[in-house]
C-alpha cells in the first residue's frame, strides 16, 4: 500500500511540473524601435520558449527562451541583413539571444514577475519582467512587454538617430 501511494505521489508531482509544449503558430517575439523619428517594427521568426510554469507553485517553475538571431525580420531585406552585422547583433559570432529565468514571484497584487538573465552578444543583464498569464489544465498563454536598452548590449553602436530603448513584446502559447 505504501509503495502504491509513493508511486502515485511521484507520478502526480511529475505531471504537475511537466514542461508545456509551445504552439509555434501562436508564439511571437516582436520589437519596435524609433529610427530617424520613424517606428521600425520587426521580430524574430524562430524562438523556443520552455516553461513548466505552474501558477500555484512558482518556486519550481521556470521560463527559458532561445531566439535565433538570423531569424530577424523587419520587412526590408537589406536592413535585416545589416542587423546581422557586427555593429548590431553580430550573428556570425552570437547566433542566439538567451533568456534564462532565475525565479518567478507574485507581487502584492498577485501579478507574476519573471526575474531572468538576458544575454545578447555575450553580454548578460538581469531583467525583471511583468507577465500576464492565462492558464487552465491544458492551455497556457503568457504575454510580456518590456523595454530593453540596446546600448547595454552593444547593439547599434553610437547612433544618435536610433532610440536607445527597444520595446519588446512576447506572446507565448502552449499546451500540455
Amino acid at each position: 500500500m505504501k509503495k502504491t501511494l509513493v508511486l502515485l505521489l511521484l507520478i502526480t508531482s511529475t505531471v504537475s511540473s511537466q514542461e508545456w509544449i509551445q504552439d509555434n503558430n501562436r508564439t511571437t517575439v516582436l520589437f519596435k524601435i524609433k529610427n530617424l523619428g520613424l517606428t521600425v517594427d520587426g521580430g524574430f521568426k524562430t524562438s523556443v520558449i520552455k516553461t513548466n510554469l505552474d501558477t500555484k507553485d512558482l518556486s519550481n517553475s521556470y521560463i527559458n527562451a532561445t531566439i535565433t538571431v538570423n531569424s530577424i525580420f523587419t520587412g526590408i531585406e537589406a536592413r535585416d541583413k545589416h542587423l546581422l552585422e557586427t555593429d548590431y547583433f553580430d550573428a556570425s559570432n552570437h547566433e542566439k539571444i538567451i533568456l534564462k529565468s532565475s525565479k518567478l514571484t507574485k507581487d502584492v497584487n498577485g501579478n507574476i514577475i519573471l526575474f531572468a538573465k538576458l544575454s545578447i552578444k555575450g553580454i548578460t543583464k538581469e531583467m525583471e519582467i511583468p507577465l500576464e498569464v492565462f492558464e487552465d489544465n491544458s492551455m497556457l498563454a503568457i504575454k510580456a512587454s518590456m523595454l530593453v536598452n540596446r546600448k547595454n548590449f552593444n547593439v547599434g553602436g553610437r547612433s544618435i538617430l536610433l532610440s536607445n530603448n527597444v520595446k519588446i513584446k512576447v506572446e507565448y502559447s502552449a499546451t500540455k
